[in-house]
């Protein structure tokens, strides 16, 4: 019987011959990425607003998980979260955090470095607003990143929350809202035949955009 790094070692996939040449490029990162972006909706790509973002907590370890990128604001991109989260305190410890994208049907990865700061009110309230009514009661039901002895305790506060709310709109709980993420370095990939991919970076240089090809 074949162990798993047999059959990974297996695994080959081969990427298309697209490429990518800066003449191609907006000279501005957000255009570039929303480009992109478009084009992963269009093609009906898996989650294509899903980002992982990569924070380190108090002892320097890192911590990875996804969120759902949600809007554009000032040229810094949006998600939303519980603000007594685990990753909520670890970027209150330290704002500085890295994600990414990826859209394996059309080849192709960005990578950002930004800031994080929490949004203002009227953004966090205009996205929770926008939410179906059971995800409004699951942002008041939540305690993010706690233990939790059992599902059923979960299930029965929603419940409770379902029949508090009746009839009424659901507010925002002021524990819960959006992030904005300053992005100061953007890499974009475009994966390539024979592992010969085409990245470029963004870097920031004052008020400017520096972009570069990097080996791939």
């Amino acid at each position: 019987m074949e162990n798993i790094s047999d059959k990974i070692l297996k695994i080959r996939s081969e990427y298309g011959d697209k490429a990518l040449v800066k003449e191609d490029l907006n000279p501005d990162p957000i255009k570039q990425f929303e480009s992109w972006l478009e084009n992963a909706i269009e093609i009906e790509a898996s989650e294509p607003n899903a980002m992982a973002i990569s924070t380190v907590d108090s002892q320097n370890n890192p911590r990875s998980r996804y969120v759902l990128f949600k809007n554009i604001v000032n040229d810094s991109l949006v998600f939303h979260s519980h603000y007594e989260s685990a990753k909520a305190k670890e970027i209150e410890n330290n704002p500085n955090v890295s994600g990414l994208f990826f859209w394996p049907e059309i080849y192709r990865q960005i990578r950002f470095e930004g800031v994080v700061s929490k949004a203002s009110r009227e953004v966090s309230d205009e996205y929770f607003k926008s939410r179906p009514r059971g995800g409004q009661i699951s942002a008041w039901a939540s305690d993010q990143s706690e233990e939790i002895e059992d599902r059923e305790i979960l299930d029965q506060k929603i419940k409770e929350l379902e029949k508090e709310f009746e009839g009424k709109e659901i507010p925002r709980p002021k524990f819960w809202g959006g992030y904005l993420i300053d992005i100061h370095y953007w890499e974009f990939w475009q994966g390539r035949k024979n592992r010969t991919h085409d990245r470029f970076s963004y870097s920031k240089v004052d008020t400017e955009w520096k972009t570069v090809r990097l080996s791939p």
